[in-house]
């Protein structure tokens, strides 16, 4: 089977979200790449469901919330930017302030 680097990505985010999921099933909380990767899963997810731009973003948004971090890790990440195929196409999602 042959990826496209932009699905070989999404592969990548799946998987670290996935392991954010067992993280938090544990009770742990999550370090950035996790935090990440669980909202910018979402945001796919979201995205694939026929979901607007704003929804989107509300989804990545509504993930981090919820989120329990470590120590540190809100003040670490200024926003998150993500590429997401909405009705419209392939569009760049900004999360500006996630843990705002």
């Amino acid at each position: 089977m042959h990826l496209s680097p932009t699905e070989e990505d999404r592969l990548r985010i799946f998987q670290a979200a996935q392991l954010a999921r067992t993280v938090r099933t544990r009770g742990l909380p999550l370090n950035a790449p996790e935090a990440i990767a669980l909202a910018c899963d979402e945001m796919h997810m979201a995205a694939r469901a026929g979901s607007t731009y704003a929804e989107v973003l509300e989804a990545g948004r509504a993930t981090l919330a919820a989120a329990p971090l470590l120590d540190g890790v809100a003040g670490l990440i200024d926003e998150i930017r993500l590429e997401v195929l909405l009705d419209e196409g392939t569009r760049l999602v900004v999360l500006r302030g996630p843990w705002a």
